[in-house]
């Protein structure tokens, strides 16, 4: 299991409006996947070197979560992953 780095801890101990405003200020928008089993919009983003993950709810747009990653498997995960 892969520890988080101190970047990774940082981030997430943040307020959940302190992250979205990071994300759209500094972040920049690697793609986004369209989970048609579930009403979830997931999008990541690269901010802070580190990797985030943004899940949206489909229904009503809120944000449920935003979390940062290092690790790598997790990207591939989501772009090799077949959410149709």
């Amino acid at each position: 299991m892969i520890q988080p780095s101190p970047l990774e801890k940082e981030f997430n101990s943040r307020d959940l409006q302190t992250k979205y405003r990071d994300i759209w200020s500094k972040g920049i928008h690697l793609f986004s996947v369209n989970d048609a089993n579930r009403d979830f919009y997931y999008s990541i983003f690269y901010c802070d070197f580190l990797f985030a993950e943004v899940v949206y709810n489909k229904l009503n747009g809120e944000i449920l979560g935003i979390k940062s990653f290092t690790d790598r498997a997790k990207l591939m995960y989501y772009l090799r992953e077949d959410f149709s």
